[in-house]
Parts: structure tokens; sequence; C-alpha cells
């Protein structure tokens, strides 16, 4: 009886931690560029997965960068993955949008710049406008209060009659595991509902021969 008191006991507490936490994913470095002899895109990065307890205490931290993902051969293990499943079993891109808007995403922090360039001047100052347009209305949304020091992004454009490219990124990004767990679980659901009327659909179709 003891045993199952601390078994529950151990259970409810590590609900309220997984509750009351949040995940944050910190990009402490993202470069994106081909301005070599060459023109190849060159990518580095490295990103921190970690879960804070009441946004303070971190838990645990992973760190993800070039040297872990050319060490666990990550890109010779993609080539594995059955895709045309996985593009079936992906959420469309309304469920998409509704999900986001749940999650209720936060940046604390970003920091952003990029140079582009393409070989049509007017695609070039398109793409600048867009992308510029796109980070504001944004950040407008996932910031609660704008601070200058937190929150910088400069885009310019490059006319040189060539593709290029640079970009540089520094961010956090966080969510709270609360509305990771909802998101999950209407995901789920929906799911269900969907396989549910299908079955009876097939069933209908069935007796109507009969």
């Amino acid at each position: 009886m003891v045993l199952v008191f601390f078994i529950c006991l151990f259970l409810l507490l590590t609900a309220t931690v997984i509750i009351l936490s949040t995940i944050s994913v910190r990009i402490e470095k993202f470069k994106a560029s081909n301005y070599n002899e060459c023109g190849k895109l060159h990518i580095d990065y490295k990103v921190f997965f970690e879960l804070l307890f009441l946004n303070k205490l971190k838990i645990f931290s992973i760190k993800i960068d070039k040297q872990l993902v050319n060490k666990l051969n990550v890109k010779q293990k993609m080539k594995d993955i059955d895709f045309k499943q996985v593009k079936t079993d992906m959420p469309s891109t309304k469920e998409v949008k509704e999900l986001i808007s749940k999650l209720q995403v936060r940046f604390d922090k970003l920091n952003f710049k990029a140079e582009i360039g393409t070989i049509d001047v007017i695609l070039t100052s398109a793409i600048i406008t867009i992308l510029a347009s796109t980070i504001g209305i944004v950040l407008a949304k996932v910031i609660k209060k704008y601070d200058k020091e937190k929150y910088n992004y400069e885009i310019y454009p490059i006319y040189q009659n060539k593709n290029l490219i640079n970009l540089n990124l520094n961010c956090i990004i966080k969510v709270k595991m609360v509305h990771i767990i909802l998101v999950i679980y209407l995901l789920v659901k929906k799911r269900r509902v969907e396989k549910y009327e299908r079955t009876s659909n097939r069933r209908s179709y069935d007796y109507s021969y009969e």
C-alpha cells in the first residue's frame, strides 16, 4: 500500500513538473551563406533544446550542431524514411494553422540579419519586402512587449545579378508544455474521429448492397 502511494505521488509530481514546464528552443547560432569563391551554400548551426521548470529552472538541455548531425549520420538515415507515408500522415495546412495558434509560441529573443540577391532585380525587391513584412507580423503576435535590444532584424537586398544569400539568426523560442499537450490531445482526438467516420462510411456502403 505504501509503495502504491509513493508511485502515485511520484507520478503526480512528474505530471505537475511537466505541466508547469516550458520547452525552449535556443538557436545560439545559425549561419547560411554562399559568399565564397565556389558559390556553394555553407550552413553552420548550434541549437539547444531545453526543458525549463517555471520558465527558469533548467531540467535538461540537448545541444544539436553540425558535428553531432554528421556523427549520427542523419543524412543517410533520412534516405531510409518513406516520405510519401510521412506526407500522408501529416496534418493539413488548415490543421497546422489551428494547432500553431493553440501552441501560443513566444519569442524571448530575436536577432536576424539577411542579405539576399537574385538575378532578377524585381524579384529581389519583392522577396525583401515580403520577408520584412512577414517578420513584422509574426513578431507582433509572438512577443509581449517590444524591446529593441532583444528584438531586431535587418534585411538588405543585393543587386549584383547573382543568386546570393547570407543569413545570421540568433533567437529563443518558447512553448509551454501544457499547450503542447493540449495540441497533441486535439490532434489525436481529431484523427480518431476521422478514422471512426471513415470506418462508419465503409460499413454503411457495405450494408447498402445487402
